[in-house]
Order: structure tokens, then C-alpha cells, then sequence
């Protein structure tokens, strides 16, 4: 019941900032806001379904390597049932600006150092560095990077994705990805860490721009898979 409780209340939330800067893009309507937000809180309930039952959880080890893979399966029926086209989704190799891009994941990289050097995690396993290098990455952006804009600038049944950078819908989904990182239920109760929102915030704000600058996912998905690698390393400095 709590996972159920907290995807109601993010997709709420999600739709609230959808509101507070819709005015911003008149491509933005009320349908697809909905929309946008509907899909944020389903995601988050098949991403939290193995830790609100263990009858969920079909890979093993310490991270979220099913929940991860519900996600991905969710976001496949949704581009398949809206008819959402590659294009919208940056889901291409072709890349625009490949030098700014390149930068870009070289800056994501020291971030995600300074991060690690400044909050200090513990000694990663080997289980970590593939779980990090592989799945919010992947899985993480094509949610909030991928889908969730296009669903904003109603890019479904094969509509053609526009030129240029949509700022307030890059905004909106940073936000949105900063809440559900800081956002937590537990035993009846909310608790948000600012700090647990504010990092993966600013990422999303540089993360939207690079996907659009870029015109593909490729970047977005390599930066935030180093960006966390390199968040995991710096524990093995001095150790």
C-alpha cells in the first residue's frame, strides 16, 4: 500500500509542477500534462514493486536490477501502444554538435567525482559497477529524458519531434526527477532530503540539454551511467 501511496502522490506532484510552468510552452496542453504525469507515477510503482514485495524481485543481489527491468518493459508498451517514433525519443545514433556533446559527458564524469569526494560512499562491489554502469542510465533516462518530454510536447502517433531546445519541459522533467529522488513514504509519513533532489536535479537541467542539443539519448545515457561509475570510484581512493 505505501509503494501505491507514494506513485499516487509523485504522479500528483509531478502534475502540480506541470501546472505551476505550463503557460511557459503553449506546446504544453492540460491532456498531455496529464499524461505525463500518469506515466511518472506508474513508473515509479513497477520501478518500487520487488521492494513492496519480495515476489517481484526475480534477479537477486543488492540493488534494484528488477524493478529497473519493469521500468524498461513499462516504457516499451508505451512507446509501442502511443505510437511514440524513435526520432521523439532520441532513441538514434546520429548525433548533432558531437563536440559539445563529448565536453558535456567529460564534465558529467568530474561531477560525478566531485560528488563521490564530497558525500564519500562506501567500497563498491562488483555487483555496484555493473548495476551503475548499466541500468539508471539506461533505464533512468529514457524515462525522463525520452518519454516523459515527449509526452509533454504531445509527440505521439508518429508526430515529428521539432528543432531547438524546449527549456520549461526540460525544467519540468528535472524537477520532477530531483522530487522523486527526494521524495520518500514511510509508515505513513513524507520526508524529503533537499540534497538527495538537488544534484539529480541540476544533472536533469545539463542531462535535457544535452539530449536536445544532441538530438539523441546516446550522451544523456553514457554521461549519467559515467557520472554515477565515478560517483562509486572515488571509494576506492584511499582504501
Amino acid at each position: 500500500m505505501e509503494a501505491v501511496i507514494f506513485a499516487l502522490s509523485f504522479a500528483a506532484i509531478s502534475f502540480l509542477v506541470f501546472l505551476a510552468f505550463k503557460h511557459f510552452d503553449k506546446r504544453v496542453t492540460l491532456a498531455f500534462g496529464l499524461l505525463f504525469a500518469a506515466y511518472l507515477g506508474l513508473d515509479d510503482l513497477v520501478t518500487g514493486l520487488p521492494s513492496a514485495s519480495s515476489a517481484f524481485s526475480f534477479i537477486g543481489g543488492e540493488w534494484n536490477w528488477s524493478g529497473k527491468i519493469y521500468s524498461l518493459l513499462l516504457s516499451v508498451v508505451v512507446v509501442l501502444g502511443l505510437g511514440i517514433k524513435p526520432e521523439a525519443l532520441g532513441l538514434t545514433l546520429s548525433q548533432r554538435n558531437l563536440r559539445a556533446s563529448l565536453i558535456a559527458l567529460f564534465l558529467f564524469i568530474l561531477w560525478g567525482l566531485s560528488l563521490g569526494l564530497l558525500f564519500k560512499p562506501s567500497v563498491p562491489s562488483v555487483e555496484t559497477f555493473a548495476f551503475q554502469a548499466s541500468m539508471p542510465g539506461m533505464v533512468e533516462e529514457l524515462v525522463y529524458r525520452g518519454i516523459a518530454p515527449a509526452l509533454l510536447l504531445g509527440l505521439i502517433r508518429g508526430k515529428e519531434p521539432s528543432q531547438g531546445i524546449p527549456w520549461i519541459v526540460v525544467f519540468i522533467t528535472a524537477v520532477a526527477f530531483g522530487i522523486w529522488h527526494g521524495l520518500s513514504y514511510s509508515e505513513a509519513a513524507f520526508s524529503f532530503d533537499p540534497m538527495s533532489a538537488l544534484f539529480p536535479f541540476i544533472g536533469s537541467i545539463a542531462g535535457g540539454w544535452l539530449r536536445f542539443n544532441s538530438g539523441s539519448l546516446l550522451f544523456p545515457i553514457l554521461a549519467h551511467s559515467f557520472a554515477n561509475v565515478a560517483f562509486h570510484l572515488t571509494a576506492l581512493i584511499g582504501a
